[in-house]
């Protein structure tokens, strides 16, 4: 069997065989993209969006929080995509370096509004749609694939974002086949080399695009190579497919909710400076602050104090320690903005010690010199494939609230959210879909 159609057929397992706990957290992960779009759609590149569908873009029928007007549903998952992911704040699964919820859920969304399907084909969707972008990741070794300048997420995300759209479109598992064959068949996505800008976020876009649209062509009766994640992937990515992991829970469960909108190098020493904080050291006056990663994460980072716009921002070691300064290090616009005066001097620097533990952890030593000269340090090995921590259930759903400018107890946003959390039960995708974008214009 290829591993197309192993993927194809783990994509419907999953989803099958997922229990109540794996679908409520499949409904959480729609309630944080969602609300990773809407932020998304303040951010400078939702306004480069906007002019390039005014000018070359096509009428349709589906409203999004992430364009004003109707859209077809290439443009609407592209958008969602994009935005989803501009801030560095949507879910990723550590180990298989890949951001699945970006991809996934734009396209489970948009594809279930057009076809009039309900909530609980959605969360089949999303299930099925994580399972195989991220089995695709951890096959082919998606943090190693960095170093080969490929980005994971769009090498794979295609194959997600079909998966997916292949559950709402209820192809069967040779239609499923091909939806996914005729994704590979785009497979690519460079990392930028020098500055990450419209480029990089774009790839998602693309990726989430791409996917749907190949499962609209296998329903046509379009067919592709079986093999192409076989001998074909292994030419182009240097490396051949590991055998399968193990079954024992969908990976939908080893996804995780950022902490902080930021290079995920640098949530681990975010997570370190807190923990001096919580120790009782005065780091809020601090004088210098040295960040100590590994070798191979520094290329995604930098200690730029003028960076170019916020993508770059994101990426900056100094913004992010300023953030969590500033008490600020949950907050988009933060990055949006400019550097506060009085920020300490930040430097990177290498942690030898820290190499070991690459790909499956992305660890931070962090030095501070307080004011008082007293030098303090503290080391955070974070999760696996640098996720430091997730957010619990009530962070993500204040983390939304956030996002939309709502007040925690707002009535009326509580009822929309209480219908996401329980998608299970929603009759129509179509309807909680308008009304949040009814919400967001009022």
């Amino acid at each position: 069997m290829s591993v197309l159609e192993e993927l194809a057929r783990r994509g419907r397992r999953a989803a099958e065989q997922a229990d109540a706990g794996t679908r409520s957290l499949a409904a959480l992960h729609v309630l944080d993209t969602l609300g990773c779009v809407v932020a998304g759609a303040s951010h400078p590149l939702a306004a480069q969006l906007a002019r390039f569908v005014a000018d070359t873009g096509v009428p349709g029928e589906l409203c999004t929080p992430a364009l004003a007007g109707r859209h077809a549903l290439r443009t609407t998952v592209w958008a969602e995509a994009v935005l989803a992911h501009a801030d560095e704040y949507d879910a990723l699964h550590p180990a298989a370096a890949v951001v699945p919820a970006a991809v996934v859920v734009p396209a489970a969304l948009a594809v279930a509004d057009r076809e009039g399907r309900p909530g609980r084909t959605v969360v089949d969707a999303v299930i099925s749609g994580y399972e195989v972008v991220v089995e695709a990741g951890l096959r082919f070794g998606g943090p190693r694939l960095y170093g080969a300048a490929w980005w994971p997420t769009a090498a794979f995300g295609a194959l997600g974002s079909a998966a997916a759209a292949a559950v709402l479109l209820d192809l069967d598992h040779e239609e499923t086949t091909a939806a996914l064959g005729l994704a590979a068949a785009g497979l690519g996505g460079l990392l930028s080399a020098d500055e990450l800008g419209a480029g990089h976020y774009l790839l998602a876009g693309r990726a989430a695009a791409d996917g749907a649209e190949a499962a609209h062509l296998a329903r046509a009766g379009a067919r592709a190579s079986r093999t192409l994640l076989d001998g074909p992937a292994t030419a182009a990515l240097g490396r051949s497919a590991a055998p399968a992991s193990p079954e024992a829970e969908p990976h939908l469960n080893g996804c995780v909710f950022k902490a902080y909108p930021c290079a995920r190098p640098l949530h681990a020493a975010l997570d370190a400076l807190e923990a001096l904080s919580v120790r009782g050291l005065p780091v809020a006056t601090a004088r210098r602050v040295e960040i100590l990663l590994p070798e191979a994460l520094l290329r995604f980072v930098t200690a730029d104090r003028t960076p170019a716009g916020p993508t770059e921002a994101a990426a900056s070691a100094v913004f992010a320690v300023a953030a969590w300064l500033h008490g600020a290090a949950a907050d988009v616009g933060f990055f949006r903005g400019t550097l506060p005066p009085g920020v300490p001097e930040v430097v990177l620097g290498h942690a030898p010690e820290l190499d070991a533990h690459l790909p499956d952890r992305w660890g931070a030593r962090v030095a501070v010199d307080l004011a008082d000269g007293q030098r303090v340090e503290k080391e955070a090995l974070g999760g696996g494939g640098g996720a430091a921590r997730t957010l619990p259930g009530e962070a993500v759903t204040a983390k939304f609230l956030r996002a939309v400018g709502a007040e925690d107890g707002d009535p009326v946003w509580a009822e929309w959210i209480g219908h996401c959390l329980s998608l299970d039960t929603v009759p129509d995708i179509g309807h909680l879909r308008h009304t949040l974008c009814t919400l967001l214009r009022r």
